[in-house]
């Protein structure tokens, strides 16, 4: 069972307590942008899975079904268990290949690359996992029923939600056992000593038994991002930016073999003599300055009222995939898609911005009279699409940046 659907609206409203507590001491951990852009990736993750169908999942089952190998019985505890604890090593795998195969870091990066750390960063997930099912052969083996697996893959994911905050400190003992937030911190940190450490979905014990343990220093605060930042609040370039510069940096690499190995060592390497484009994990002690483009306070509002709308959007389809052909889902992901970018586009104040978004309204409208939903639904996004217009062509105010303060010596 695929339990994250049913979570959304929990992470949501963690989100809010967690963005309300930080306001109230004094430390919040937001900001709108960055996370406008962790929901956008976060939905998007959601969303490709309607159109390629869930490759992982239905593979296992394919599996299952085509070999008839014998099952575990699905009722005992111990099954269950077993497969909880099994899977979580697993992980821990999946994800240290994850930082250290270049293939692999071009579909996990877009998780790292937020410069913030809090409970908008643990839905900041990939659309590229397009390996998990080679790490779900050995509950195949071992006769572990899908549900049984997507179940436990479910509760893992959960699992790492609360760990993305700086509001909890050091849990005592726990940290010798569980992942906690601090020592998770860690491992979203691109300072020299904590880069690639901490790999463990719900325990830790497998970071400090194989040797990719690392504590969080009181002298040393976490600077969390990429070293080299994307700078960009497009999800779409978000997901594919590592490939596009693995292939610039397979194309320039001499030989056959070379080009391989910039696909399948650890991010970063190169062929000596031959600049890379990738090195995208190598530590830095000093913080960088964040990526905030400055906006007017009209321009945040209107952004993030559509991104509100697009959401809404996603989580409607997400929850109505049977009432829909697969053809009509696949378009409305692709204008779904197109309008997180467009959201993207407003956050850095690209001056295009407003063309992209007449075009993404209509289709939106278009779309919707498609969808034949409740009257009331349509006049409803067909008002709101149509006032959007109005406001995009009529007021200025939407494409002046804040004006800068200048200090008079």
């Amino acid at each position: 069972m695929d339990l994250i659907l049913y979570a959304i609206p929990v992470f949501f409203l963690l989100i809010l307590f967690e963005f309300g507590y930080g306001m109230l001491r004094g430390r919040n951990t937001y900001r709108l942008n960055d996370t406008i852009n962790s929901l956008s990736l976060g939905s998007l993750s959601r969303l490709q899975g309607l159109v390629i169908l869930g490759v992982s999942g239905t593979t296992y089952e394919l599996f299952v079904a085509r070999f008839q190998l014998a099952q575990l019985p699905a009722t005992a505890v111990w099954v269950w268990i077993s497969c909880f604890v099994l899977y979580d090593l697993v992980y821990y795998w999946k994800h240290r290949f994850g930082h250290e195969v270049a293939l692999l870091w071009g579909a996990h990066v877009a998780h790292h690359q937020s410069e913030d750390f809090n409970l908008g960063t643990a839905l900041r997930q990939t659309s590229m996992d397009f390996y998990s099912v080679l790490f779900y052969l050995p509950f195949f083996v071992l006769g572990y029923p899908a549900e049984i697996l997507f179940t436990v893959v479910s509760l893992n994911l959960i699992y790492q939600f609360w760990v993305h905050t700086e509001h909890v400190p050091k849990l005592g003992p726990l940290e010798w056992i569980l992942v906690t937030p601090s020592n998770h911190r860690v491992h979203h940190a691109r300072n020299g000593i904590y880069v690639d450490r901490n790999y463990g979905g719900v325990f830790i014990l497998w970071d400090r038994l194989f040797g990719s343990f690392q504590e969080e220093l009181p002298d040393t605060p976490v600077v969390y991002g990429l070293n080299k930042p994307l700078r960009s609040w497009n999800p779409v370039w978000a997901n594919v930016h590592v490939y596009w510069r693995l292939l610039r940096d397979c194309m320039q690499a001499p030989g056959i073999l070379n080009k391989l190995k910039v696909w399948f060592m650890p991010p970063g390497w190169s062929v000596p003599g031959v600049k890379t484009s990738c090195k995208l994990r190598a530590g830095a002690n000093a913080p960088a300055e964040k990526f905030d483009p400055p906006l007017s306070r009209l321009t945040r509002i209107y952004t993030f009222a559509q991104f509100l709308l697009t959401v809404s959007l996603s989580l409607f389809l997400l929850l109505n995939t049977t009432s829909y052909s697969y053809a009509f889902i696949a378009g409305a992901v692709s204008i779904l898609t197109y309008s997180f970018y467009v959201h993207g586009l407003w956050l850095e104040g690209r001056p295009h911005a407003r063309w992209h978004e007449t075009a993404r309204l209509g289709m939106i409208i278009g779309g919707v009279q498609l969808a034949e939903p409740a009257f009331a639904i349509e006049l409803g996004l067909t008002a709101v699409c149509s006032a959007a217009l109005m406001i995009v062509w009529g007021s200025g105010a939407l494409f002046k940046p804040p004006p800068v303060a200048v200090t008079v010596n």
